[in-house]
């Protein structure tokens, strides 16, 4: 299968880097990204995680961590629904959030987070023992995921002619209250679940519907042989549908490129520049797939206290033709994207 993405190796000379990053970014919205931290047995280590935790955790034991407003926990199948004319996404999942990518600490209560107290509650949102136990990979990859992602706003911000370079890092600081969050999930090969709703028919083979998503980037590991992921890089037309492809490092030893894409947060943030592109993940067994697919995420947002004030660059203000979006905030933001997916 050819490549309709770019590939952007951010540990070469940024002079060749930035021209590539901008024209992914306004064009695509999608890039793969070389040139990270990440070894393949590292990455080989989280997929086994992910594998062990959903397929050998009881149903019950997993339901005891059940997802909350404050969008830490397990998914359970049918929980979500990303496109809200289609049938609910079947699909399981974990979320690790309210975490400190500085000191490594994740799932804090919510005063200790907030920092209204200096106590942790680890009680609030509970860690399953497993994961628990495989902390050190798992903060290790928070971690470095987060750096990642700071490298690439950092080239983004000189890509946009911005005068002061740290216009978007600054406001993704590692210790700062925010959105982000780590997310492992499975989409089971059969799906099991009752396809019909008020009489309609739905496709089973979409395992996530069509969507965009809430934050300012979304980094996602591949897997050769974890295909399932489109995109719609044509918004005229719900029909033209582009498969993402497996593509390996150049880099010996490293894990393959991350699949990178915009969010909505970023793309309202530069007047639509940054373009955020609808995706979805389809398999048909048999046809595409022959297991259960993994797919592990890193969901990147501003400190929740950012206001999206207007970007200093001369791309973004043309293309608001003299207008500027309202000025929220990250959070609230992000808690319209939430409502819309979940029902609490």
């Amino acid at each position: 299968m050819s490549n309709p993405l770019q590939v952007i190796d951010i540990s070469a000379p940024q002079e060749e880097t930035v021209p590539a990053l901008l024209k992914a970014a306004t064009e695509q919205g999608f890039l793969f990204v070389d040139g990270h931290d990440f070894t393949q047995e590292e990455v080989d280590q989280l997929f086994e995680l992910s594998k062990q935790f959903f397929t050998t955790t009881e149903h019950a034991e997993k339901k005891k961590y059940a997802i909350k407003s404050n969008n830490i926990g397990y998914t359970d199948f049918s929980n979500e629904q990303l496109d809200p004319r289609k049938a609910r996404d079947f699909k399981e999942g974990y979320n690790f959030g309210h975490a400190n990518f500085k000191t490594g600490e994740y799932n804090l209560s919510e005063d200790y987070y907030y920092k209204r107290s200096d106590k942790n509650d680890p009680t609030e949102n509970p860690v399953p023992a497993l994961f628990k136990a495989n902390e050190p990979l798992t903060v290790s990859t928070m971690q470095k995921l987060h750096r990642t992602a700071i490298e690439i706003l950092r080239l983004i911000t000189i890509a946009l002619g911005i005068e002061d370079e740290e216009f978007f890092t600054d406001k993704h600081n590692p210790q700062d209250a925010s959105g982000s969050v780590f997310r492992m999930l499975r989409y089971p090969l059969i799906r099991d679940d009752d396809l019909t709703s008020e009489g309609k028919q739905y496709n089973p083979t979409i395992r996530a519907g069509a969507h965009t998503d809430y934050g300012a980037l979304t980094l996602l590991f591949q897997r050769e042989g974890q295909q399932g992921l489109e995109l719609n890089i044509d918004k005229d037309s719900d029909e033209n549908w582009t498969k993402v492809p497996f593509v390996a490092s150049k880099h010996s030893g490293k894990a393959p490129p991350l699949v990178v894409n915009f969010g909505d947060l970023l793309s309202y943030w530069t007047n639509g520049v940054l373009k955020s592109t609808i995706h979805r993940v389809k398999f048909s067994p048999g046809e595409t797939r022959t297991s259960d697919r993994y797919s592990i995420v890193f969901f990147v947002h501003p400190s929740n206290s950012t206001t999206l004030d207007p970007v200093q660059s001369d791309l973004v203000k043309k293309a608001g033709n003299g207008q500027t979006p309202p000025a929220i905030t990250a959070i609230n933001h992000l808690k319209q994207r939430l409502a819309d997916t979940y029902s609490w």
